[in-house]
């Protein structure tokens, strides 16, 4: 199991001054930096601490998540039984006519075992019986997904509010639980959505939610305009700077300047966002730290400190 760093090692006790409603975190990556360790920290520091947790991810399936927290010691299925976690999948059934509902069942053929025959010199041998290959099972009570349809409409972008009514529904216990985003881009890449609609829903699920997390990429190529930059590259950059001026932290991931190094993975920004200039202005300590990632964990330090 790879050990994660806590958010207070992240933060500092910043973390503990953030606004602890509606409070909007941006984590942004760029090509060759995976921003995977800071969800799963975060999913680790919420879920242990049994907070509710709503993922959104429009760019992997669950299977991809159970597999990555399990090598970072924190069981999602598990989570999911309880229900202090619940996925909505974006991804997988996104250009689908439609999506079954938790309670539908998804039909399926009744195959023939398979039969494979023995070959033997001494004549014909009873055909054995193969099994169908056996996979874990993943409890569905608490995944949902959205399908906005082949060719994604203005009536089938009401597909998204099954993220609002689920926090909605997870609000009316003790608090407002935590929202994580990931993939809000290929809302915009691949399904067309308005970029403005697009930070509309953020806005909005923002209010309900007591933490929203939005990951988003942030490569320059994305995000640095020119005349010459394409509608879809000007979106890209609205969305990322936008939510940058509305965020309370900002926390960036980048490659080290000076090239690859074997001992680093690479730096780790953490920037006060303009939503923290208000009553709680300043709270968020400005920083920069490495960090380096392996098989045994994420570890963060400062420049100099090798590591230690």
């Amino acid at each position: 199991m790879s050990k994660l760093p806590t958010p207070t090692e992240i933060l500092g006790q910043s973390f503990h001054f953030l606004p602890q409603e509606s409070q909007l975190l941006l984590i942004t990556s760029v090509l060759g930096t995976s921003p995977s360790w800071l969800t799963y920290t975060l999913l680790h520091n919420s879920l242990t601490n049994g907070e509710n947790v709503v993922f959104v991810s429009f760019t992997n399936e669950f299977a991809y998540f159970r597999e990555g927290g399990k090598r970072h010691g924190l069981d999602l299925p598990s989570h999911l039984k309880k229900g202090t976690l619940t996925f909505i999948d974006g991804f997988s059934r996104l250009f689908l006519p439609s999506a079954p509902t938790p309670t539908q069942s998804i039909p399926t053929a009744t195959a023939p075992p398979r039969v494979g025959v023995i070959p033997s010199r001494g004549g014909p041998v009873a055909p054995r019986q193969v099994p169908p290959p056996q996979t874990a099972a993943i409890p569905t009570d608490h995944i949902k997904y959205i399908s906005l349809g082949p060719s994604p409409s203005l009536a089938t972008l009401k597909q998204l509010d099954v993220i609002k009514t689920t926090l909605q529904g997870l609000g009316s216990g003790a608090g407002k639980p935590k929202l994580v985003i990931e993939g809000l881009e290929v809302l915009i890449a691949a399904a067309g959505v308005d970029v403005r609609a697009v930070e509309d829903l953020v806005y909005d699920l923002q209010e309900i939610s007591s933490t929203a997390t939005i990951l988003l990429p942030s490569d320059s190529a994305l995000i640095q305009t020119s005349p010459s930059s394409t509608p879809l590259e000007l979106s890209h950059a609205n969305l990322v700077i936008s939510l940058g001026h509305t965020a309370d932290a900002i926390l960036s991931l980048r490659l080290l300047d000076t090239g690859v190094a074997k001992d680093i993975s690479g730096v780790l920004k953490v920037t006060r966002g303009a939503g923290n200039l208000g009553e709680t202005g300043g709270m968020v300590e400005e920083k920069e730290m490495l960090y380096y990632e392996s098989d045994a964990g994420v570890r963060i330090f400062a420049r100099g400190s090798g590591g230690h």
